[in-house]
């Protein structure tokens, strides 16, 4: 028998990513969050980040931190302060309402994940979480740090 697409890899989690990002930005649309705001404040969650590092860490051009921050300080939950020991350096900060909002977005993902995966029993929930977390750390697509 001749292999199908549909039964490939590429195609079953290219179609399960795109329908479980959907849920997971549908989820955090009403804390006025994006799915790529999560890692900034997770990693904010520890310490304040240079807006260089937090491009670095999250693997995206600085460009882009920007655009996350300004999104992020529109909702109230990071800001940028001087760095004491560089003045010219800014760096990135956690609010209070930013760590809210962090435990609000765990709370999502946690109930996507329950959503997706509550047909599987636990051991092949945990199973599968270790592929996925082994694939994507191969291939550098998880914040460094």
């Amino acid at each position: 028998m001749t292999p199908q697409v549909t039964d490939s890899l590429a195609f079953l989690l290219s179609k399960l990513g795109q329908a479980t990002a959907e849920r997971f930005a549908d989820r955090l649309a009403p804390l006025g969050l994006r799915p790529r705001h999560c890692a900034v404040l997770q990693l904010l969650e520890t310490a304040p980040l240079g807006q260089l590092a937090l491009a670095r860490t999250i693997g995206v051009t600085p460009s882009v931190v920007v655009d996350m921050l300004d999104e992020l300080e529109g909702v109230g939950a990071v800001r940028r302060v001087r760095d004491t020991a560089d003045r010219r350096r800014q760096l990135v900060e956690l609010t209070d309402e930013g760590r809210e909002l962090s435990r609000s977005a765990a709370k999502a993902a946690a109930q996507v994940d329950a959503e997706l995966l509550g047909g599987l029993p636990a051991d092949q929930q945990s199973a599968l979480r270790l592929a996925l977390t082994a694939i994507a750390t191969t291939h550098d697509l998880l914040p460094r740090g």
